[in-house]
This record gives C-alpha cells, structure tokens and sequence, in this order.
C-alpha cells in the first residue's frame, strides 16, 4: 500500500486493493454498498472508512471467507491511518502530534498482524519502539515488542521471537501489567512447545495462565488453556489435555471468540484421536466446523476435514476419509498452510495404506515431507515417519520401514511424546 493517499483518490485506492484481493467482482460489490450507504466513490470522505469496512467485512465474509473479508477491511481501516499521518506530517512538530502519531503506528501494526501483513506489522512496531524511546512510552513499547515476537512466532523464526518476547516481558514486568506479562509468557510457551522443549513451555504457559487470570481477560485465559492443552497432548498426558480443552470452552463460549473455540475443539479432537475413540474425535471435529461457520473461518474449516479424515480412516471409511482431506486440501492451498497441507498429505498417505493402494500412499508421505520443508516442527517430521514407515511395513520392506520408524522413534523420545514413542516401538517390534 502507498504511503500517502490525498483524500480526492481515497475511492480509486479502495478500488486498487480490493481488485488486488478479490478482483473486479469485489470492486462491484464494493460499488454497490457505497450506493446502498449513500456515498459517492469519487467523493469518499476519511470519516467514511471505518463504516465502509465494517460493511465489508460483513458482506465480503459469507462470500469469500473470514480471511479475506478481514483482509479487506483491514487494509481499508490502514488507508485511513495512512492518510490521517499524512496531515499529521503537515501540521509540525509538537509533543500532541507525536503522541498522535505514536497511536496512529500502533494501530498500524496492531492492523497488518491480524491480516497477516508480517512485514508491514514489524515496520510500524518498530517505528512505534522509536518513538516510544523518545516519548517514554513504555506500555506502546511493550506492547509493540510482544507483537513482534508474535509476528516472528508465526513465521517459524523461534530465536527472534523469543529476544522480543523476553523484552516485551522486561517492560511489561516493570509497568506490573498482568495481560502484557501474560502474553509474553504465553508467546514463549508456544515458541518452547513448538521447538519441543515441553518442561520450558510448561514453566511458562503455568505462568501466562496465572496473570491471565489475574488480569481478568477471559479471552486470553481461554486461549493460554488452549496452548498449555498442547503440550500435555504431546507428552502424552492426555487427561490433563483434555481437561485443559474443555476448560478454555467455558472461556471462549463467554466471549464469543469464535476463532479460538474452533480451535479449541480441534484440539480436542485431536487429543480424541489419540486415546483411538474416533467417534467423540468426529464429534468435536464437527463442532470445530460448525463454531467455524459462524464466521467462514476457512482455516479451521480446513483443520476440521483433515483431521476427521483420519479418523474416518481409522474406522475404514477410506473413501469418506480421501474426500475429507479433498476438501481439506482444497481450502488449505488457498490460505498457503504448511503445517495443515502436511498433515492433510499424511493423512492420504494413511488412508490409501489402509486401502492397499501402496504406491499413492508412498507418493503422500513423499509430499507431506516436501510440505513441510526445513520448517521446524518436529512433531510433524516424527508423525509422518511413523506412518510412513507403517506403509513400508505392510509391503515387507522391513529395511526402509526401521528407517522411518527409527527416525520417529528418536525425535519422539527427544520430544518426551510418550504415547507416540511406545506406539513407534510397538510397530518396530512387529517387524
């Protein structure tokens, strides 16, 4: 995006960026809900925006998804930040404006992380930790550190998001702020679990969880519940998983936060999966979908096809299963989801194991391991191996089956996955 609009061509940016999303069909819809507000594309006013996004989010969501409804609204709401910069620019330099222009890229960043913007979102984050410096702004500095930590969580880059969440933690510990201590806490528990260091990830999502609750933000405590979940189904302590998916429910069903109740019956499902009660699995698969609905929350959508498609296959419906992780593909090429494209391969790999098609099962786990590249998930890598080495066990090559099954046998025992490890050892006794 530009960084500086004259308000006389606010209509012709609008029309850029959704053409660029949604092409011209979007640009149509676009015109149609100026008309039905009253408002002349070659005339729209600043004071206009927040309202056109809000109309657009909402007619766009049905239509082409959550994802990129938000998107555009998005992108429409940082038009208006960028313009109103552009006067602030001309108006000097005083102690107001600066304060003004420190909200202002705050908001800008805040706005370019929820729509996926990760660059834009570290640009603005930085320009807001300058002039905090000079401000001594250290809330907006805090809280500009842990979004960046957040941006480098979702971008796989653990040492860079663990350098600023710990500095995010320094000032937020300084200002006693409970939510802002909370989320520091609970991004270094994600970026701990992720790397499969589960005894940090546990010290610090126990962490997270007790401020969350002292800061009284339902949402968060909702969601540290979700991510602590995470590591116990790793380690295979799925009880305590469980509880911990059930209990953020409560949370996320008070708020309506709808992006994480779908996850968080995902999640629970999942850990269903592993304790091989397929039916209460598909159960809050459905739920995932359903809650995922309510908002065409794609992604989750997404998760919920893939993962009811292994327990499908773990039923023998194998052709309910292949078309499950069709639709899951289908979706999840879309929004560009390595670790959802991975699982979704595997996925097809074990349903045409099962189904005795051993050359297209072979071809799946070959492309869930070219999904998933060098990003580092070794969960992932060890739960492909696994099956994969499965497959060769069936066909009789017990030497490329040890293989796999040692690779996994290895990476789950570093990772603690109990459950996981006994289950790769059992196969490997098999042979």
């Amino acid at each position: 995006m530009v960084e500086k609009v004259a308000e006389r061509h606010i209509g012709i940016e609008i029309q850029r960026i959704i053409t660029q999303e949604l092409g011209n069909f979007g640009v149509s819809i676009f015109r149609e809900q100026c008309d039905e507000l009253g408002i002349k594309t070659e005339s729209i006013k600043i004071s206009d925006l927040v309202l056109l996004s809000q109309r657009m989010i909402r007619v766009l969501r049905p239509i082409v998804g959550d994802e990129k409804a938000q998107k555009v609204g998005k992108d429409i709401q940082k038009l208006k930040l960028l313009i109103e910069l552009n006067e602030l620019a001309k108006a000097g330099t005083d102690s107001l404006r600066e304060r003004k222009e420190l909200e202002a890229y705050s908001r800008l960043g805040y706005i370019c992380y929820t729509s996926g913007d990760w660059n834009d979102a570290v640009k603005y984050y930085h320009k807001v930790l300058r002039s905090g410096e000079q401000l001594g702004a250290r809330d907006k500095m805090a809280e500009a550190l842990r979004y960046i930590g957040h941006v480098y969580k979702r971008q796989s880059a653990w040492n860079d998001a663990l350098e600023n969440f710990r500095r995010g933690l320094a000032l937020s510990e300084r200002l006693r702020n409970p939510a802002g201590i909370a989320d520091a806490h609970r991004g270094m528990g994600y970026v701990y679990w992720r790397r499969g260091e589960y005894g940090k990830a546990k010290n610090h999502f126990e962490t997270a969880l007790e401020k969350a609750k002292e800061s009284g933000d339902k949402s968060m405590i909702g969601v540290t519940y979700i991510e602590f979940g995470l590591v116990y189904s790793d380690i295979g302590e799925l009880d305590t998983a469980i509880e911990h998916y059930i209990e953020s429910t409560t949370y996320l069903e008070e708020t309506r936060d709808y992006h994480e109740l779908s996850r968080a019956h995902n999640n629970l499902g999942d850990t269903y999966l592993q304790t091989e009660e397929w039916d209460n699995a598909i159960k809050q698969f459905e739920l995932c979908k359903k809650v995922a609905e309510k908002i065409n929350h794609k992604s989750m959508m997404g998760w919920s096809f893939f993962n009811t498609a292994e327990a499908l296959a773990k039923l023998g419906k194998l052709d309910e299963s292949i078309k499950k992780c069709e639709q899951a593909m289908e979706i999840l090429e879309e929004l560009d989801d390595v670790i959802g494209l991975c699982a979704t391969n595997r996925n097809l790999g074990l349903a045409y194991r099962l189904k005795g098609e051993w050359d297209k099962s072979e071809d799946y786990f070959i492309r869930a391991e070219k999904v998933l590249g060098d990003l580092v998930s070794p969960f992932s890598r060890a739960h492909i191996h696994m099956e994969w080495g499965e497959l060769y066990k069936d066909m009789g090559d017990k030497k490329k089956s040890k293989n796999h099954l040692m690779k996994a046998v290895e990476i789950f025992k570093t990772l603690g996955a109990e459950k996981y490890y006994q289950r790769t050892e059992n196969i490997l006794k098999e042979i």
